[in-house]
C-alpha cells in the first residue's frame, strides 16, 4: 500500500500563482490558496488556518486519508490531497501555517465553479430559504429542501449525485458540511455537480489532545445515526421532552437519509456495496507519521490567532497563548483510535442504512419514526433478538439473541 502521509516540500520555484477564494454568505472571508506546477498538473496548496476553529496538523490529515478512501471505494473522480509544507506561506499571508494540503485543482481550464449557497442566491426556489444560512463548524446542515426544490428534483444526476455526496458527509462524520462545502462546475453548455473535496472537520480527527471533548462529539454523532429502541429510557424521556415542544427527535442527519432512501433508494443501495468494501479493507488503511508533521499541538490554539489577526488584540492573544500551551500526544494510540472509531462508526451506519432502505422497500413511509421495536414488529421477528445485519438484495435479516448475543440461522422475512 503506497505511503499516505509522506510530506511533500513545495518549491517557490513551480509557483504560478494564487487562488482566491470568497465565502458570500453571513460569515464572510477569503482565503489566499498558492498555486503550483507539478508535473503538468495546476496544484493548490491548501494551508492551515491559524484562525479556523479547532484547527491542528490532524485537520490535513483528515483531508489525506479521507479523499484517499472516498477516491477508491465512492468516486475515482473525487480529487487527492497531500500533505505538504510551504516555507514562503507565512511571510506572504501570516495567518496561514507552512503546513497543509496539496490538491489537484478542480477546475485545471479554468472552468467557472459556483456553490450550493450562491447557485440558490441567485436562482431563488420557495422551499431553499437560504438566506438564513450561516456557515457554523460543528454544525448539521439540513439538506432535505434542497433535495425537494425543482432544480434537484428536475436534475436527476445532479440530484443524485448530491445525495451521494450527503451519504458520504455522514460517513466521515463532518462537522461542518455546509452549502458553500457542493460546488456546480458550470460552462455554456451544461451544469454539473464538482467531485467531493474539504474534509477537515471529520469528527474522529477531532480534539486529538482533549478526549472527554473529542468523547462527547463522538457519541453526538453516533446517536445521530442510530435507529432509536422504542422502550430505550433515554428515548422515552426525549419523546417526553418533544411532546412538551422543547425537543425535536427527528435530528438533521436522521432527516437527510431518510429523504435520500425515499427520493434516491438506488443511489443508497450503491452507496451500501461500496461501503461494506470498504469496512473489509478499513483495518488496513493505517495512519502513520513518517515524517513527523505532527508536532505540539492544542485544539484552542486557534483562539490565540482570531485574537491576533482578526480581533488586533495582541494582550488577549498572549493571554490565551499562555492558557492554551501546546503539548505532545502520543500519536501511535491516537491513530489506532481513529482507525478503530472509523470502523465502528461505518458498521453502524451501513447498519442503519440498510434498515431504512428495506423499511422503504416494505412500504413504511414515515421512516424517520422507524424504531427498532417497530422495525421488528413490521417485519415479524421475535422480540428476544436484535438485528445484526441486513441483506438488501436477498431482503433477508440477520438476527442475534440479546441475551447471549449468540447468532442464530438467518431469517427471510
Amino acid at each position: 500500500m503506497e505511503n499516505l502521509f509522506k510530506v511533500i516540500e513545495l518549491n517557490e520555484s513551480t509557483k504560478i500563482g494564487n487562488l482566491t477564494a470568497e465565502a458570500h454568505s453571513h460569515v464572510k472571508s477569503k482565503k489566499y490558496f498558492p498555486i503550483y506546477l507539478i508535473d503538468g498538473k495546476k496544484m493548490i496548496f491548501k494551508p492551515l488556518s491559524k484562525t479556523k476553529p479547532y484547527t491542528t496538523p490532524f485537520f490535513a490529515f483528515s483531508e489525506v486519508y479521507w479523499s484517499y478512501i472516498i477516491n477508491k471505494y465512492f468516486d475515482q473522480d473525487a480529487p487527492r490531497y497531500y500533505l505538504a509544507t510551504s516555507k514562503e506561506i507565512e511571510k506572504e499571508q501570516p495567518k496561514y501555517f507552512e503546513k497543509g494540503v496539496l490538491v489537484e485543482s478542480l477546475t485545471p481550464n479554468d472552468e467557472k465553479l459556483i456553490n450550493l449557497y450562491d447557485f440558490f442566491d441567485k436562482h431563488p426556489d420557495p422551499l431553499v430559504d437560504i438566506k438564513t444560512y450561516i456557515n457554523y463548524c460543528m454544525e448539521f446542515y439540513d439538506y432535505t429542501k434542497i433535495l425537494s426544490s425543482d432544480f434537484i428534483k428536475n436534475n436527476k444526476e445532479i440530484g443524485e449525485n448530491l445525495a451521494y455526496q450527503i451519504l458520504l458527509s455522514i460517513l466521515r462524520q463532518d462537522q461542518n458540511f455546509h452549502y458553500e462545502n457542493i460546488s456546480f462546475l458550470e460552462n455554456s453548455e451544461s451544469l454539473t455537480l464538482a467531485p467531493p473535496i474539504d474534509f477537515e472537520f471529520s469528527t474522529p480527527f477531532l480534539f486529538p489532545d482533549d478526549l472527554e471533548r473529542y468523547y462527547s462529539e463522538k457519541n453526538a454523532y453516533d446517536s445521530s445515526i442510530e435507529i432509536k429502541d422504542e422502550n430505550d429510557e433515554v428515548t422515552n424521556f426525549c419523546k417526553f421532552l418533544e411532546s412538551q415542544g422543547l425537543l425535536t427527535l427527528k435530528n438533521v442527519n436522521t432527516k437527510n437519509i431518510c429523504q435520500i432512501v425515499r427520493q434516491y433508494p438506488d443511489v443508497v443501495s450503491r452507496f451500501i456495496k461500496n461501503l461494506e468494501r470498504l469496512i473489509e479493507d478499513l483495518p488496513n488503511i493505517r495512519l502513520n507519521d513518517p515524517d513527523n508533521y505532527i508536532g505540539p499541538l492544542n485544539s484552542n490554539s486557534w483562539e490565540v490567532g482570531h485574537a491576533h489577526y482578526k480581533e488586533k488584540d495582541e494582550e488577549k492573544a498572549r493571554k490565551l497563548q499562555k492558557e492554551n500551551p501546546l503539548i505532545n500526544i502520543d500519536k501511535e494510540s491516537t491513530f489506532n483510535r481513529i482507525t478503530s472509531d472509523v470502523l465502528e462508526f461505518s458498521k453502524q451506519f451501513c447498519l442503519t442504512l440498510k434498515i431504512y432502505l428495506i423499511s422503504h422497500y416494505a412500504g413504511i413511509i414515515n421512516l424517520e419514526d422507524i424504531t427498532m421495536k417497530g422495525l421488528i414488529d413490521a417485519f415479524g421477528i421475535q422480540k428476544d433478538v436484535t438485528i445484526e445485519d441486513i441483506d438488501i438484495k436477498n431482503k433477508q435479516i440477520k438476527l442475534v439473541k440479546r441475551q447471549n448475543n449468540s447468532p442464530t440461522n438467518p431469517s427471510n422475512k
